[in-house]
């Protein structure tokens, strides 16, 4: 046997146990399941299952809502959280800001705010204030 045998026998090893160790996990932890149902979703349905069914609800509710651009401050979630960007991120090109033009309440009961009424509503938990002077 000569030199290139013996690293070709070398490298093969390396990349079948890399390639092992690479889709192991999918396996062991049923990502791979996860992932060949996910290539069946529609692109809104990839969304809502990655952001949650509620809060893709409830941002396409505010979306649907509101006239484009406004400004809008949230209610109900916690600032800087996962939750929230995902929020500011489908808003765009609304803009979230102190003494908006609407107040999103999410999840969150008897929440008001002066000079604000409620303006649309989802639920009794969830709903949009829109400023009134």
């Amino acid at each position: 046997m000569g030199k290139k045998a013996v690293v070709r026998i070398i490298l093969a090893a390396w990349v079948i146990i890399w390639a092992v160790f690479l889709i192991r996990p999918y396996f062991k932890k049923g990502l791979l399941s996860e992932y060949t149902s996910l290539i069946k979703l529609s692109t809104e349905e990839k969304r809502a299952h990655v952001t949650g069914a509620e809060l893709y609800a409830f941002i396409n509710f505010c979306k649907d809502s509101i006239k484009e651009p406004s400004t809008y401050e949230i209610a109900g979630i916690e600032k800087y959280s996962i939750e929230h960007r995902r929020m500011r991120y489908y808003l765009y090109p609304n803009i979230e800001k102190e003494d908006p033009e609407y107040v999103f309440v999410y999840k969150t009961k008897g929440f008001f705010r002066d000079k604000y009424k409620i303006f649309n509503r989802l639920d009794t938990q969830t709903y949009i204030l829109r400023k009134t002077g």
